[in-house]
């Protein structure tokens, strides 16, 4: 019996120490976006390019280079790290860094998207409307005519990045 009590609290602690993690990184996320607010109102504001994402942006299609630094983010964002490796995706990055990642897929006529994740600490509003603005280059490039989403969290972002919502899928053309 001895085993299987020491089994129990075993789990029992290691899943407490996720949770301080998880809490302290909340604490973290927090205040990083406390202080970045601050800091952005005794700036001037960045000039925008696109109506998206500022100058310092680049989103573009993600590389097997970038499959490290994916699963990072996914990680981040709780998610397994193998999903970075066996996926393809659009990707944004500042100064270098990999601040937001966008998975898709191709169908036989259209684009559909999938799972967006952000670094915590960056501003996920802008980066979600720049990846789904991009996602029409990135149909294009591939031949393909209409984009497919379904979300309820970036619902406001989609529809700034020229989707329509048409009974439950976000729709767009490239």
């Amino acid at each position: 019996m001895g085993g299987l009590a020491d089994f129990w609290s075993g789990l029992l602690e290691g899943r407490h120490r996720e949770l301080l993690r998880e809490a302290g990184q909340e604490r973290l996320a927090k205040e990083s976006r406390r202080t970045r607010k601050d800091d952005r109102a005794c700036r001037p504001a960045a000039p925008e390019v696109g109506g998206a994402a500022d100058e310092r942006t680049v989103v573009r299609p993600g590389t097997a280079l970038d499959a490290p630094r994916i699963a990072d983010l996914l990680e981040l964002n709780g998610m397994p790290r193998w999903v970075a490796f066996e996926e393809r995706f659009i990707v944004a990055e500042e100064g270098g860094a990999l601040t937001a990642a966008m998975r898709f897929r191709e169908g036989t006529e259209r684009l559909y998207l999938g799972l967006l994740v952000t670094d915590p600490w960056a501003e996920e509003h802008y980066l979600a409307v720049a990846l789904y603005s991009r996602a029409r280059t990135t149909a294009r490039d591939l031949g393909l005519r209409e984009i497919r989403a379904r979300t309820r969290r970036h619902e406001g972002q989609l529809y700034e990045a020229g989707y329509r919502r048409r009974g439950g899928v976000w729709r767009t053309w490239s």
